[in-house]
């Protein structure tokens, strides 16, 4: 019972007015007995002082004061309880009231009588019955000299009485006070813990999914909006999980038609959901992986990975393997929990079987090409120097067509050249001399060879290196080659008296190589394609020019053999920006 609110509520009401009753009672109680005291006090000091005034000329001699003192008592029974005389020196002369007793308890107050003082201030008790107050006041003479001491036992019993009656009274007052509390307490609570329990009662049934139920609002207060706000949560909650269940539907419906495998798989090797489509790739049916782990169906497809191997590095992987003669694409793609801690991981499959065969044609074509072409390009090359070295009839002619066959030579022999690079790169077979390489060094050399063909066309290169750029590991000739391929685009491409900037710097793993001018720039619909083979955004300024369209392709193959990327950026008509990224710890995939 102690656990509802309701309870506790009137529990604390009631103490907060027992409290405060208490209070109240206490300090009524005082107030109303030290008033009646003072008032008792007040009126008994006249008196006493009378009884001084009787004495003061019969203290010496042979005058009888218990006769004066009783003579003055009289009607004074209810008042007084008990009255004493006492002589200069101290000593008990007379004595009316109740039972004669030796008031030496007292014998401090009637010392400071006999100094001259008035007290009415102690508080002295007679017997265990009864409370009294004690006075006592000098008898002074027509000398004002002190002779004697009067000493008082004030009456205090119907003031108990009075005080025991005002107690009686407060403590009913308290009880039917605590009565009405519990009653208007519980009235009260009821009134807040009501709709709470209708709020918990709903909750519950919004647990159990029924969100038809709403609760009526009572009051405008803030119980009311509690209860308008509830009712408020309950139809957004309805409308959010219909959005939801509409929105897995979709999600469903779309995993289930796609054409890419999804498979996600929990942190511990669980399959969490595998589409039809991941079924397909890999020529199984569902009912043949039902209750198995990731790595049960990766052994039974002769996959050659595990479950491990999704989670050895948190970042997005691509890769290809080979499943049943096809040739799957995979990326892989770490999820996490609420905690930010890796929780599964989501793995998307692509059939790239024809892609890859189509790939591999074009490689092969652009190999058998480069090797047939060979051949007849020494012979022209041959006859070509042979016929330099004699002397016909029509010289200048023969010269020119001469150095025109030779130019063109020269053309595709570079051709071949860049064909025979980027079929090495393509199979792995091309042997990179790896060292330590000081690439600022590299780069300077690079921008310094490059200076007479910029200066041909009035143009300046500028280059910018920073401090504490490390050495790497790497192909120097390789390295160079596309550093010179970069600034030779640059330079072809920017008009007369253009400005190219080289810099380098390092940031975190990587070193940064940008080379940067303000050229005739690249459109932005042919960003994408700028790293095809053969692709040339203009395609007769760039035989003009002597590009064959595969130094780029060229360059991003080198790179990333390094472990590197090359990133290219531009704004027609305002210039264009390349930007070579090589890691500290670069290594090669040898073949």
């Amino acid at each position: 019972m102690l656990k509802s609110i309701q309870w506790k509520l009137v529990i604390i009401y009631v103490l907060l007015v027992w409290l405060a009753m208490s209070i109240i009672g206490l300090y009524i109680v005082q107030a109303v007995e030290k008033d009646q005291v003072s008032n008792v006090v007040n009126n008994i000091v006249p008196k006493a002082n009378y009884l001084s005034f009787l004495l003061k000329d019969k203290m010496v001699g042979v005058h009888n004061v218990q006769d004066i003192m009783d003579n003055w008592f009289v009607g004074l029974e209810d008042q007084i309880q008990s009255a004493y005389v006492f002589n200069k020196s101290g000593r008990y002369l007379a004595y009316t009231g109740g039972d004669i007793r030796d008031p030496i308890e007292d014998s401090i107050i009637i010392q400071r009588a006999l100094e001259g003082e008035v007290v009415k201030d102690l508080n002295s008790t007679i017997d265990l019955r009864n409370n009294y107050k004690s006075i006592a006041i000098p008898v002074i003479s027509n000398g004002s000299e002190v002779i004697g001491a009067i000493y008082l036992n004030v009456d205090l019993t119907s003031i108990n009485k009075s005080i025991l009656n005002i107690k009686n009274i407060l403590t009913s007052a308290t009880i039917w006070a605590l009565c009405f509390t519990v009653l208007l307490g519980s009235i009260l609570a009821r009134t807040i813990t009501g709709p709470i329990k209708e709020v918990t009662s709903k909750a519950e049934k919004l647990a159990k999914g029924d969100f038809d139920d709403i609760i009526p609002v009572r009051s405008d207060d803030e119980v009311g909006k509690l209860t308008e706000m509830f009712n408020y949560l309950t139809v957004r909650l309805k409308t959010t999980l219909n959005e939801v269940n509409n929105e897995k539907s979709k999600m469903e419906t779309i995993l289930t038609y796609m054409t890419d495998g999804v498979i996600a798989v929990s942190s511990d090797g669980t399959i969490l959901h595998a589409n039809p489509a991941a079924f397909k790739l890999f020529k199984v049916a569902q009912r043949d992986v039902e209750g198995k782990s990731f790595n049960d169906i990766t052994n039974m497809l002769n996959l050659p990975f595990t479950v491990e191997d999704l989670f050895q590095d948190e970042k997005e992987r691509n890769d290809l393997v080979d499943a049943g003669g096809s040739t799957i694409r995979y990326s892989v793609v770490p999820f996490r929990n609420e905690g930010s801690e890796t929780a599964g991981a989501i793995m998307v499959l692509q059939d790239v079987t024809e892609q890859e065969n189509l790939d591999r044609m074009r490689k092969e074509f652009v190999a058998n090409v480069s090797h047939e072409l060979r051949t007849p390009l020494t012979t022209i090359k041959s006859y070509t120097e042979t016929l330099l070295d004699g002397a016909l009839e029509d010289e200048d002619m023969t010269l020119k067509f001469l150095k025109v066959i030779d130019s063109e030579s020269d053309r595709m022999a570079r051709l071949v050249k860049d064909l025979l690079m980027l079929s090495r790169l393509d199979y792995d077979k091309t042997q990179l001399n790896m060292k330590a390489l000081d690439v600022a060094k590299i780069l300077s050399d690079c921008v310094y060879k490059m200076g007479i063909s910029a200066k041909q066309k009035d143009q300046s290169i500028a280059l910018e290196i920073n401090n504490g750029v490390p050495q790497i590991i790497g192909d120097k000739d390789r390295i160079e080659q596309v550093i010179i391929n970069i600034i030779s685009n640059s330079i072809k491409y920017t008009q007369q008296k253009g400005k190219i900037n080289v810099s380098m710097w390092k940031e975190e793993e990587y070193i940064y190589i940008k080379v940067k001018d303000n050229g005739i720039g690249i459109p932005k619909k042919d960003m994408a394609r700028l790293f095809e083979r053969f692709y040339r955004v203009d395609k007769a300024r760039s035989r003009v020019l002597g590009g064959t369209g595969l130094g780029l392709s060229i360059a991003k193959q080198i790179i990333e053999a390094h472990d590197g990327k090359i990133l290219l950026d531009s704004e027609y008509g305002e210039g264009t920006w390349v930007t070579i990224m090589l890691p500290l710890n670069a290594s090669v995939n040898q073949p």
